[in-house]
């Protein structure tokens, strides 16, 4: 999970918490707007400092390095199967196009 999506999940979640909360305490109006903010506020802060120490502690160059060796085969791979399906359609059309010159007729379905 990205950092950003971390800090917006848990500060979404910290406002729900807060919304809750103020809504058990049995709050009025301008103290669960408060009580809200505030809790959200504390939620957003502790995942700004949870992504941080993550972001500083964790070695992300490792957790991103491609095999690049691996996918330049599979790549390889892929685009010659590629090209010999494509040779084999430019066969097939121009087979079909020898036979729409040629005026054959063609059973179709077991019709002979």
């Amino acid at each position: 999970m990205r950092p950003e999506n971390f800090i917006c999940f848990l500060t979404v979640s910290g406002f729900f918490v807060g919304l809750i909360f103020a809504l058990l305490a049995d709050l009025e109006a301008l103290s669960l707007v408060y009580a809200c903010v505030a809790i959200t506020f504390v939620f957003y802060m502790i995942a700004l400092a949870a992504s941080g120490f993550f972001v500083r502690f964790t070695d992300l160059k490792a957790a991103y390095k491609l095999g690049s060796d691996y996918y330049e085969t599979q790549l390889d791979k892929a685009r010659s199967q590629i090209e010999k399906r494509e040779m084999y359609i430019r066969d097939s059309i121009g087979f079909i196009r020898t036979l729409e010159k040629e005026n054959v007729a063609v059973p179709i379905g077991g019709d002979a």
